[in-house]
């Protein structure tokens, strides 16, 4: 009798076929200043709805109450899964340089690691077969991660437990039987924010960083403005719903909201023409996000004078969350670049083309990575 293989469904943890793959579970002490949550907790979908309207309103910075109303010194222990595969192929000298991947909001790690056509999105096999090492995680409050209250979510905390984990990898952890020489910080958007927060604390903690869905375009020489108008579309990525009301199993407290609906996936993070079993299968690992996470970005500051690695910012040339569609202008801003990494020691921008925000499940997504591996072997 023939034996039958199973095979994943298309939204499962999967490891990469060309990897040697170990799962962990990780728990890390930080010490961090956190947001505090200023306002009444939600307690209807009503009130994530009228939230929405006043947080995105024309008049929002004079006419509403604040919703962080201070930082507060924290020192928490928080749990996250993760994963390390090195080349499954011998004989690579580039397996001792670990990508370390941070996902953004609405998603968990499977953004880096596909289980839907992993030959053309997964970022993690596309580095494993060009002889990389990749870690991935999913960051505390999503996935397999643990879940705190959407009021306590706080963006400084998980740059805290990637620098931890970086050290970590640097005296021989989480890295499977490779000791890592080199760690890179790969983000995508929040992922990106979080790893930049590295940068600019701890300087060379990181050997390089490859930031995604990241611009630093100058809002005084563009004429898109990007301040005034980006936070209007962001109420496009939360439907003014509560997480664990939309049917999905989310088991979050009210400061979570759901990610948006499938239509509104596609309109942020693809371009069109869709594919729509793509979006499908994005919009299956959606992940719900925390307002309070959300809105600490507010307070991050990018400028990393103290880095002087080599650093490459990215995103799809029709990137609508942070370019409004179109980041010819709003991305390649003179100066920008050079006075927020100021010590680095070497610093690329690319655009890729026909490409969204989730440039890991645009329909050129391998030719986005070649990119990435590129700038890799040039400069790490």
């Amino acid at each position: 009798m023939v034996p039958v293989v199973a095979t994943p469904t298309p939204n499962t943890y999967v490891h990469p076929p060309n990897g040697i793959c170990t799962d962990y579970t990780i728990t890390e002490q930080t010490n961090s200043s956190d947001a505090i949550w200023g306002l009444p907790k939600f307690q209807t979908n009503f009130d994530i709805a009228y939230f929405l309207f006043n947080s995105t309103r024309k008049d929002s910075q004079v006419s509403t109450v604040p919703p962080i109303s201070g930082y507060q010194n924290r020192t928490n222990n928080y749990t996250v899964s993760a994963t390390f595969c090195s080349p499954q192929k011998p004989g690579s000298s580039k397996e001792t340089t670990v990508l370390v991947a941070t996902h953004g909001l609405g998603y968990d790690g499977r953004y880096w690691a596909s289980s839907y056509k992993p030959e053309e999105y997964s970022f993690a096999q596309y580095a494993l077969e060009n002889g990389y090492s990749v870690f991935w995680y999913d960051r505390v409050g999503t996935g397999r991660s643990q879940i705190v209250s959407g009021y306590e979510n706080s963006v400084n905390y998980q740059a805290e437990i990637l620098a931890q984990i970086v050290r970590k990898m640097k005296i021989g952890a989480y890295t499977g039987n490779v000791t890592a020489s080199k760690v890179v910080a790969v983000g995508h958007s929040m992922g990106s924010r979080i790893s930049n927060i590295v940068l600019s604390k701890y300087g060379d903690l990181v050997d390089g960083a490859v930031l995604t869905g990241m611009a630093l375009g100058n809002d005084s020489i563009d004429p898109f403005p990007l301040a005034a108008v980006i936070p209007r579309f962001l109420s496009t990525a939360f439907r003014p719903r509560l997480a664990d009301t939309d049917g999905h199993d989310f088991v979050r407290d009210t400061g979570y909201a759901d990610f948006g609906d499938i239509y509104a996936h596609a309109q942020l993070f693809f371009r069109a023409p869709y594919d729509i079993s793509t979006v499908e299968y994005a919009q299956s690992i959606r992940q719900p996000l925390s307002l309070l996470e959300f809105l600490s970005v507010s307070a991050l500051n990018y400028h990393a004078p103290s880095f002087t690695k080599p650093i490459m910012l990215t995103t799809g040339e029709n990137d609508f969350l942070v370019c409004g569609g179109n980041c010819t202008t709003s991305f390649y801003q003179v100066g920008e670049q050079a006075s927020t990494y100021s010590h680095a020691q070497v610093i690329e921008t690319y655009l890729h083309p026909h490409a969204g925000h989730g440039t890991n499940f645009a329909t050129n997504a391998t030719g986005f990575y070649g990119e990435i591996m590129s700038f890799l072997d040039r400069n790490i």
